[in-house]
């Protein structure tokens, strides 16, 4: 399937942002950008609309788009709120996950395992997530599910701008293996091990959030 142009510029600018190439605060400037990318100022428009909408950028009508700046105390206090949640979601999910359930969830590890260590970030997020919302859906609670896939999307855009995986190429990852011990609670049904597996795991990632990670000598100023 052919990536259009537009997914293309879209790609480029979400990877520098992640990269810190383009910090966070930084004004999304179309024309700068199209001529850095060599694509037209359209096609970059496109770009940055979509990634207004997933909430890596503001817009504001006098200003334009910029990439979201949110301070710790904000990343800690979502986190705070989906490590509750998600809490809730394990005790309820304890009662409904099946074998093959189960066996989704230890694929979708592997496959964790496997995207970090190719340094596949956004598909690695892609399958982080899938993993949390697996177990949200099972607790059969509508309701509950929303909000967590709402905060799963907000928080991850802090990964996103902050976690250290670009920069830090020996950088080691615990969340596979945090993974591993929610599920091996949930097929022992043993829903407060699982609740407190499930905090100790939101605890650690929101540990290894730099806000004040170091900038690229090669950083884009656009």
């Amino acid at each position: 399937m052919a990536v259009s142009l537009e997914d293309q510029a879209y790609d480029k600018i979400k990877i520098a942002i992640s990269k810190g190439y383009i910090q966070k605060g930084s004004k999304l400037k179309e024309v700068s950008l199209a001529n850095s990318l060599g694509m037209s100022r359209a096609t970059v428009k496109g770009a940055v609309k979509r990634l207004v909408f997933e909430g890596l950028a503001d817009f504001s009508p006098n200003k334009g788009a910029s990439v979201v700046n949110p301070s710790l105390e904000e990343i800690k206090a979502c986190f705070q709120v989906r490590a509750q949640l998600e809490k809730m979601a394990v005790s309820l999910a304890v009662h409904h996950l099946e074998t093959r359930d189960f066996h989704t969830l230890h694929k979708l590890i592997q496959k964790e395992k496997a995207m970090f260590n190719a340094r596949a970030l956004e598909r690695y997020y892609e399958i982080n997530d899938a993993i949390h919302l697996l177990i949200a859906k099972k607790a059969a609670n509508p309701v509950l599910t929303h909000y967590i896939r709402e905060l799963i999307q907000k928080t991850t855009i802090y990964l996103v701008l902050f976690d250290p995986f670009y920069q830090l190429l020996e950088a080691s990852n615990t969340s596979p293996d945090e993974h591993e011990t929610i599920v091996f609670c949930l097929e022992k049904k043993d829903s407060t091990g699982a609740e407190q597996a499930m905090e100790n795991h939101l605890t650690s990632t929101v540990s290894g959030i730099y806000v004040n990670r170091t900038t690229p000598d090669d950083y884009l100023t656009v």
